[in-house]
């Protein structure tokens, strides 16, 4: 498998030699990529404080927005689990007062029995 990679890569790298060294435009192109890669290494090398001082600060920014949003995904987190013990409450004080209005029903309902049976008891007698 290792051998095949190799000769793989070495046909590859041949292959693009090739086809850069008889195109014109790509040759133009390689030179260009090549002499602009040149023309940002020695900026770089010239202002390599600047730049390094330019990298810590944007890692720092980067750094410090990571913590600002683990620290908002820790709170909506937290949110979650308040809303749903607070859901459960919920559902538990809703059960509750459905029963409490079964109470009452199954009430009104008893004494308008009673009601009923008193006055079928009053025209008997």
């Amino acid at each position: 498998m290792k051998k095949w990679v190799v000769a793989g890569s070495v046909l590859t790298a041949v292959a693009g030699g090739a086809y850069v060294a008889s195109n014109p435009k790509a040759r133009e192109k390689v030179v260009h990529s090549v002499d602009t890669t040149k023309h940002w290494v020695q900026v770089i090398s010239n202002n390599r404080d600047d730049v390094v001082e330019q990298l810590s600060s944007s890692a720092e920014k980067v750094q410090a927005i990571v913590e600002a949003a683990t620290k908002d995904f820790e709170q909506i987190s937290e949110s979650s689990q308040n809303m749903k013990g607070h859901l459960f409450d919920l559902l538990e004080t809703v059960q509750d007062a459905f029963d409490e209005v079964k109470v009452v029903k199954n009430k009104l309902e008893t004494r308008a029995n009673e009601r009923e049976l008193l006055e079928e008891t009053k025209e008997e007698q």
